[in-house]
């Protein structure tokens, strides 16, 4: 009997022990850097599953990297709390202050790179460097020591942006361990010219005061020219909410649409436009961008924000006539089915003072297909400037053709901008046709005009080249290019300089300036860019515009 009470008593001790365990399991991803609460029934010893621990009923933590954390609440050795907690990788947009005016987001470090290279192929690497002085983080992220590397968040990526109503320049990145990353940092900045002023994470250079610090697991460099303004965007991005520019429902909306990966950027519209009552209906008021790189080309697609579409397609759209049947050759091509009134006033550029009264009254008639074509007249260029002593005289000849079905209307609109001119201009009918003859910048005008289509040449006629389909060949880029509701605009750089470098015998001229100009010429421009191409496109959305870019690089410098 003794034997089976032991037995009891043992058995009720060890079922004692056997202490049931709280588990939880958190679905809702929460970002790297944001702190969060955990709390016991009491006092308890925590692992938090990430090598850091702490100790309280109520404890808060925040963890650096991305991953399913499982956190434990220790009561002696007994585990009395299991919680599992999902991390995701802090957006970039998060840590943008709301209402910022202009913003660029690299979406991983391993953006940058790609990025800066393209940018330095096209403008050149000294003007990089002179924006990285200014943007040393920049520097920082494509040159960091052994720790700098270790300090990183490469999936939270890096960025700029200028906060609302204050001069400065706030530019940051991701990091997992926030002591590391600082120390990196400041050792960079001391060693590139900047001085600890003494006061924790000042820094001043020749021009700027900037402050660096850390919040919710990223790194930030503010600059501006007075510490006032340094303290005010401090200030700002101290006091912004978790999801930074992504509290703005607009602002969420649009970046939730953008294409992933990649670099984004965001533009406001000015301060004093944004102002109470101060955007039109129709205004836009925020555009942006997903920006992709390869090798030599980056392409962007984005939206054009606002409360209704930027402009209306007209109801009685037609095909673009000049630019699929045009000369062969062209420099630059645009091509507009959008009422240029409404386009104008859309982004602000509406003429505004007394003098425009004839130009608004043309925007108003000429609302329909507007196709211009630009060629550069290689030979006149080089006629003119070598007869000049070599001073640049650029000449081209610019083609156009535009809808305008009320013929007496912009029949009178052309007559009196003509004579407010004070240029001689001759008139004549010809052929059903109403012709104007003048000159405009030392080169021939000519228009004309009849029952519903105004036609212009400014330079020399072009008749004898091979005509192309421009409008099948960039639509294929584009889609939808020159089509009805779209502005589509395309620039050749590429072209210009295979019209410069073609052997040529310009009658008069010695062959020997002839070439030296050439040279000269093609030399200066792919010294100033290593632009090969341009193709804009935008088009209206119920809710503003969509845009699409692509820029092409040529591949004459990829190997310098």
């Amino acid at each position: 009997m003794r034997a089976l009470v032991c037995l009891a008593v043992l058995c009720c001790s060890a079922s004692a022990c056997v202490r049931s365990v709280r588990e939880e399991r958190r679905e809702q991803a929460v970002d790297t850097g944001q702190r969060l609460s955990f709390s016991a029934q009491g006092p308890r010893r925590w692992d938090f599953g990430d090598g850091q621990g702490g100790d309280g009923q109520l404890v808060e933590h925040a963890f650096a990297k991305a991953g399913r954390y499982e956190v434990k609440a220790f009561e002696k050795e007994y585990v009395t709390d299991r919680i599992s907690v999902l991390v995701q990788p802090r957006e970039p947009f998060r840590a943008v202050a709301p209402n910022a005016e202009a913003v660029l987001v690299f979406r991983s470090i391993d953006d940058v790179v790609p990025a800066i290279d393209f940018v330095e192929r096209l403008l050149s690497a000294s003007n990089v460097l002179r924006v990285s002085d200014r943007v040393p983080l920049l520097q920082f992220l494509l040159e960091p020591g052994a720790q700098g590397v270790a300090s990183f968040d490469r999936l939270e990526g890096a960025g700029a942006y200028l906060p609302a109503d204050v001069d400065a320049l706030v530019s940051f990145f991701g990091v997992h361990d926030e002591v590391l990353a600082q120390k990196a940092f400041r050792e960079f900045l001391v060693d590139h010219g900047w001085r600890d002023e003494g006061r924790p994470g000042r820094f001043v250079s020749s021009s700027h005061a900037a402050q660096l610090l850390t919040d919710r697991g990223t790194a930030f460099f503010v600059t501006a020219e007075t510490e006032a303004a340094v303290d005010q965007a401090v200030a700002q991005l101290r006091s912004a909410p978790n999801l930074g520019l992504e509290s703005e429902a607009v602002a969420a909306s649009a970046i939730s649409q953008l294409a992933s990966g990649g670099v984004a950027v965001l533009l406001r519209a000015s301060a004093p436009s944004r102002a109470a009552g101060a955007l039109k209906p129709g205004q836009w008021s925020m555009a942006l961008g997903a920006l992709k790189f390869s090798n030599d080309e980056a392409r962007l697609v984005g939206r054009v924000i606002a409360d209704k579409p930027l402009w209306q397609t007209p109801p009685s759209s037609r095909p673009a006539r000049l630019l699929a049947h045009a000369p062969e050759g062209p420099v630059a091509v645009v091509g507009l089915d959008v009422p240029l009134a409404q386009v104008l006033d859309a982004f602000g550029l509406s003429p505004k003072s007394d003098g425009d009264d004839e130009v608004r009254a043309g925007l108003a008639i000429l609302s329909r297909r507007l196709d211009l074509s630009l060629y550069f007249d290689v030979e006149e260029f080089l006629s003119a400037t070598i007869r000049s002593g070599g001073m640049p005289k650029i000449r081209f000849t610019l083609l156009g053709e535009a809808a305008a079905p009320d013929r007496v209307a912009v029949q009178g609109v052309l007559e009196r901008l003509l004579a407010r001119r004070n240029v001689p201009f001759d008139s004549a009918a010809e052929k059903g046709l109403t012709v104007w003859r003048t000159s405009a910048e030392e080169q021939p005008l000519e228009l004309a005009l009849d029952a519903d289509t105004l036609y212009s040449r400014w330079g020399r006629s072009i008749a004898d080249a091979a005509a192309v389909d421009l409008v099948t060949e960039l639509g294929k880029r584009a889609e939808g290019a020159f089509g009805p509701g779209h502005l589509t605009a395309f620039v050749d750089v590429g072209q210009l300089l295979r019209e410069l470098l073609r052997p040529r015998r310009v009658p008069g001229l010695d062959a020997r300036k002839v070439v030296s100009t050439q040279a000269l010429t093609s030399t200066f421009i792919s010294q100033l860019t290593n632009l090969d191409q341009v193709l804009l496109d935008l088009a209206p959305t119920p809710q503003g515009a969509s845009v699409s870019v692509e820029v092409k690089l040529s591949k004459r410098n990829a190997g310098e």
